[in-house]
């Protein structure tokens, strides 16, 4: 049974999270399925949770990210709600 390089497909991983490249990371994921998928590949228990390891941490960058996006957004929503509320004021005070 032939094996992955898991080394390299995890370094790969932490490389594309350490970008926050995100396309890459769904690029590389797709990739590795379908190479997993294939009759003859397989992964021994070592294989499989430094893979875990890999793809956990990029969960959680990824949701730290976009945790802080979302963060970012709600910043951008309350300073449009303010600026829509100061020009009311204005508008009101001119009439």
């Amino acid at each position: 049974m032939t094996r992955p390089d898991v080394q390299r497909w995890c370094q790969a991983i932490a490389e594309a999270v350490d970008r926050r490249d995100w396309d890459a990371l769904t690029v590389l994921d797709e990739r590795l399925r379908r190479l997993l998928s294939e009759p003859g590949h397989g992964l021994d228990a070592d294989d499989r949770a430094a893979l875990a390891s890999a793809y956990r941490a990029a969960l959680a960058a990824s949701g730290a990210e976009l945790d802080a996006l979302g963060e970012k957004m709600s910043a951008i929503g309350q300073q449009r709600e303010g600026r829509l509320a100061y020009a009311q004021f204005s508008e009101w005070e001119q009439a």
